[in-house]
């Protein structure tokens, strides 16, 4: 079974990114699961918004904790370089505390925890179809 199944008499396809689709009326999260095909939805109606979730880069937060560990290690053999180690490190933990765009959170009205993890969109490729959902619930798009 494909989406197209799934539309409801006079609906159509606006935007995809699978599993999401976009359609005249709702957003419609069509997945696979143990060979059985499930399917969800969130009428335009209940969604309030669209947000871009960011999260710490924990790889670059350790390696800005070793550069300032091995900093502060060879400020005891006196060398000036130490201190640079440490003033990068420090750098690096703050830009990587600072985060990177994990993925986009669907909000609507009335949503559980559960729907609130099963309505997270990756990030990766999926500006063009966050796009077209806020400007069909006249959300601006975020800076």
């Amino acid at each position: 079974m494909g989406i197209r199944d799934h539309l409801r008499p006079g609906e159509t396809l606006v935007s995809d990114h699978k599993p999401f689709y976009a359609t005249s009326h709702r957003v419609v999260l069509c997945q696979e699961k143990d060979g059985k095909e499930e399917v969800w939805e969130l009428p335009y109606a209940r969604l309030t918004s669209v947000e871009m979730v960011k999260l710490p880069h924990l790889k670059m937060m350790l390696a800005g904790t070793l550069a300032v560990v091995g900093g502060a290690m060879m400020t005891k053999m006196g060398l000036f370089t130490s201190w640079l180690a440490i003033a990068a490190g420090v750098g690096v933990l703050v830009f990587g505390f600072m985060g990177r765009e994990a993925y986009y959170q669907f909000h609507a009205h009335g949503m559980t925890r559960e729907e609130e993890t099963r309505w997270r969109l990756d990030r990766w490729g999926s500006g063009n179809f966050v796009s077209t959902i806020r400007s069909i619930i006249g959300e601006r798009p975020q800076p």
